[in-house]
């Protein structure tokens, strides 16, 4: 029986968007990769009545309850007594729990204060959890047959540490995980995600009658399907990996990875293949074309430099962009492109050489639209041969600058064919 896990995360700053919750995601990863099935994620104000409301919902539903956040000594930290009441389980003193609390601030040369009594106080007959990080002990409680509640502290750090040394051992014990339970993600660039479905329809079919999760991840920049296989037997392990073979197949070479093979390292195993090096001269995307491929392990092999020239300036000094293609094409423009990449890095040894421009109006000449214009070009000294090509990015600036270097970052790989 599959167990049905949800997590509930409270704080009003995370409710805002200038606070990121990195301890949902965290708790995701940890949980599926055992082979949980997390059913819902909610998160709630810190008001006692959201909390325990959110408590009462959750009771009726779920197998595996974890709730983060409200575990502190502040006034607005009321997670344990609205688990409590939720619960209707009145809450005891621990004096166990107040030594170690005055413990950790005498080790730190300090006193504990009064306030911080409040985190001695647990739901009657709850479990304990040690915080290692911090003064407020996480709270565990096997409420009803089959069903358990976890709360951990808000600051992730503390939650983590938490539920890798004290929870997961626990619920892997009480809660045994899948015996088999595999994950395959198939990464696809160069087509969307309606094409890949339609392409795919008969072995998705096939997987979902098998009982073998089949889902959609798209993003500006590639297509992920990813299949997944929960089971207490071997037999379907074998099947999808058949099916695996299938979908790699029937997307050729639209497939460029799957699992943990990025697009940035897919890149630089086809140039380092084929013997080509690459230089990069940027200004719209502001260096992060060449920051993507240098994430990649080893890309000295292919990556000769790089230079972000925002100014005309820089262009015409750095780069030897002429002044009269400056002049008449202006500095955002295929001709300036061109002239970025002929001297786009400190070598003269690049066989691919990438600029790139961005063309749109400045806000006061235009009403509402975005920056219409992406091009990155690729120059090959091999043969003398120029490849533009034209993206047509929209979004903030921030997205566009990201989505048009990852796209980039593909289209040496891709053209080194062609030339």
């Amino acid at each position: 029986m599959t167990t049905r896990v949800e997590i509930i995360s409270t704080g009003s700053e995370l409710l805002h968007d200038k606070t990121k919750n990195t301890t949902t995601p965290f708790l995701i990863s940890q949980l599926t990769e055992l082979g949980y099935e997390i059913k819902r994620i909610s998160t709630v104000d810190d008001g006692i009545e959201e909390i325990t409301g959110a408590v009462l919902e959750v009771l009726r539903r779920a197998d595996l309850i974890f709730i983060t956040g409200g575990l502190g000594a502040t006034p607005d930290d009321v997670t344990r007594e609205a688990v409590a009441e939720a619960l209707n389980m009145p809450m005891e003193f621990r004096s166990d729990l107040w030594e170690e609390i005055q413990h950790y601030f005498k080790k730190r040369g300090l006193t504990a204060t009064s306030i911080n009594m409040k985190q001695a106080y647990l739901p009657c007959g709850a479990h304990s959890l040690r915080n290692s990080l911090g003064t407020a002990p996480g709270i565990l409680i096997p409420y009803d047959e089959g069903l358990t509640i976890v709360v951990l502290p808000g600051p992730p750090a503390e939650a983590r540490e938490m539920f890798l040394h004290e929870v997961k051992p626990y619920i892997i014990k009480h809660y045994p995980p899948p015996v088999y339970h595999t994950v395959y993600t198939f990464k696809i660039c160069g087509c969307g995600e309606t094409i890949v479905c339609e392409r795919l329809k008969d072995v998705i079919a096939e997987a979902r009658e098998l009982d073998i999760k089949c889902g959609f991840l798209s993003g500006p920049d590639e297509v992920q399907l990813i299949l997944e296989l929960s089971d207490q037997k071997s037999e379907k392990n074998d099947l999808l990996k058949e099916l695996g073979e299938q979908i790699e197949t029937l997307l050729g070479r639209d497939l460029y990875g799957v699992n943990e093979e990025t697009l940035m390292g897919k890149v630089g195993e086809l140039l380092a293949e084929k013997g080509f090096t690459v230089g990069v001269a940027e200004s719209c995307t502001g260096g992060l074309i060449t920051s993507y491929l240098t994430d990649v392990p080893g890309s000295s092999r292919y990556v000769r430099g790089g230079v972000v020239a925002y100014s005309s300036e820089v262009k015409e000094k750095v780069l030897g962009v002429s002044p009269n293609t400056l002049e008449e094409y202006g500095a955002v423009s295929p001709e300036t492109a061109k002239g970025n990449g002929r001297r786009c890095a400190p070598t003269d040894e690049c066989l691919l050489r990438f600029g790139d421009y961005r063309f749109g109006w400045p806000r006061r000449w235009r009403t509402r639209k975005p920056c219409r214009n992406s091009l990155p070009g690729i120059i090959n000294t091999r043969r003398r041969r120029t490849r533009p090509e034209n993206l047509l990015p929209w979004g903030r600036k921030v997205d566009i600058k990201d989505n048009c270097s990852k796209k980039s970052t593909g289209f040496p790989a891709a053209v080194s064919n062609k030339f």
